[in-house]
């Protein structure tokens, strides 16, 4: 795995207006992936963010650690608070093609009590400062599942433009759901 520069973000608590909360950006290690499934989990469960309908397993946490991560060419990046994992940007293959082998998909995903706090700007910020000098990767899109507002925003604050939206390409929690690709030069 490579080594991957920690940075860190200081930023306001919401909770303790007048004290500075720090955010460390840093690679993830195999004692990362309980706190980043649990956070996952809260969103496949919850929420149309993912169109995941099943919990991944620790196993299967830990493989794709392994195999994509480690000994792959992909990312898992989190971001403490407090020394508490608080969220996790991941990128993975784009398709499964080899002519996409230079196009990554990214996901970001916050801890529900840690939303609004600068995280996922932190983890963005930290993930596309390593993207912009590794030639491996010449495009990175993020698909957002529609509406979502704050996520667009978010991606357009970083450079991503619209590329394109499929219609009812999803169904989750009864009901289907719009996807917006959104894409990134590196």
């Amino acid at each position: 795995m490579r080594a991957v520069p920690a940075s860190s973000v200081v930023g306001m608590d919401p909770t303790a207006a007048t004290f500075p909360t720090r955010t460390d950006v840093r690679a993830a290690t195999r004692a990362d992936l309980p706190a980043a499934a649990a956070i996952y989990t809260h969103y496949v469960l919850n929420t149309t963010t993912t169109f995941n309908t099943e919990v991944r397993t620790p196993r299967e946490w830990t493989d794709r650690f392994e195999h994509q991560v480690v000994d792959g060419p992909y990312h898992l990046l989190v971001a403490e608070r407090d020394r508490v994992v608080a969220g996790y940007v991941e990128t993975q293959r784009f398709r499964p093609k080899p002519a996409y082998d230079r196009s990554i998909e990214l996901s970001v995903y916050v801890a529900p009590d840690a939303v609004g706090a600068g995280i996922g700007r932190a983890l963005y910020a930290a993930l596309l400062d390593q993207l912009e000098g590794d030639e491996r990767f010449h495009r990175a899109y993020s698909i957002i599942a529609l509406p979502n507002d704050a996520s667009v925003a978010f991606h357009e604050r970083f450079g991503f433009v619209h590329r394109g939206t499929l219609t009812e390409a999803g169904h989750k929690f009864g009901r289907y759901l719009d996807v917006a690709y959104y894409e990134r030069a590196l």
